[in-house]
Formats: C-alpha cells, structure tokens, sequence
C-alpha cells in the first residue's frame, strides 16, 4: 500500500515537472510570450543606446498616442503594450504590442507615423527621414508587433529581428 502511495506522488511530480518545462521551451520558441512588452522595450533601449533620446510612457499614454484609445477597450486587440517615446526634439520612439490582430495594429502604427511625419515636417524637417525609415515588424507567430525610430536604422533592424527571434 505504502509502495503505491509513494509511487503515485512520485509520477504526478514527474507528469507536472515535465509539462511545466515543455510550455516553457513552447514560449522561448515563439518569442517568449511569457516576456513583457515592457522588458522587450526597456531591452530594446539599452541594445540601441537610446537612454537619454527617449523616457517611458505610461500605459494609458502608449495607448492614447498610438491608438487613440484607452487601456482596455473592447474594440483594440492589443493586451499588452509598453512604449517609450522621445525625451526632447526629436523622433525618437521604441514601443512593443503584444497583440492578437498584428494586421490591425500595424494599420495603427502606420497611420500614427503618418500623422507624426506630418507634424515634423512643419516643426522638425531634420527628423521627417527617421519617421520615414520607421522599423514596424512583427514576430513569426504575430503575436508581438514592434515600432523602433531612431537614427542608425541598420542596427535597429538587426536589433528588432533578434528580439522577436525573426
């Protein structure tokens, strides 16, 4: 009775040890969903020596400036979301979406770089090329969607692409 006992908790142990690492291997794989957009963003900054070009955004900030919308609304398809956004005179932007519509959310950004393009065109001529070589990409799976202006659009690139495991 005692042999049965022990071997039982002994094979639940091993069952639950065992699913536990292979949905971690699951989300490495696809570009770690278990990593926040937050961490992704704050990575992205350091990688591309941006510390001092950009600050953190609140969270209903990103929203309201990328989306026009408020954290939560039913109709946006972002669940997750962290952004950092210029400090001083320029353009610079790093900002992450974790999103289950990426075609959606890229339609999003597009037109938020569109509008931002504008108002540099009138007040920052000097920053019109950056917006203009902005870096959208989304990860294989779609599931994360990453904006990065900035000046050396090279790195950013190779930067982005290693982050989202493309």
């Amino acid at each position: 009775m005692l042999k049965k006992f022990v071997s039982s908790i002994l094979a639940v142990i091993l069952l639950a040890g065992c699913s536990g690492s292979k949905a971690d291997t699951a989300d490495s794989a696809q570009g770690g969903s278990s990593v926040s957009c937050a961490e992704i963003a704050s990575d992205l900054v350091k990688q591309l020596d941006l510390g001092e070009a950009v600050t953190e955004a609140k969270t209903r900030i990103v929203y309201g400036s990328f989306f026009n919308a408020r954290e939560g609304d039913e109709n946006l398809p972002v669940s997750d979301a962290a952004a950092y956004l210029p400090a001083d005179k320029n353009s610079d932007t790093v900002a992450v979406f974790r999103t289950s519509d990426a075609e959606a959310v890229t339609g999003m950004l597009d037109s938020y770089l569109s509008s931002q393009k504008a108002l540099s065109e009138m007040y920052s001529p000097e920053e019109v090329f950056k917006i203009s070589n902005a870096i959208v990409e989304t990860s294989k799976d779609g599931s994360l969607v990453v904006l990065v202006v900035c000046n050396d659009i090279e790195t950013a690139k190779t930067k982005v692409s290693s982050v989202l495991g493309n």
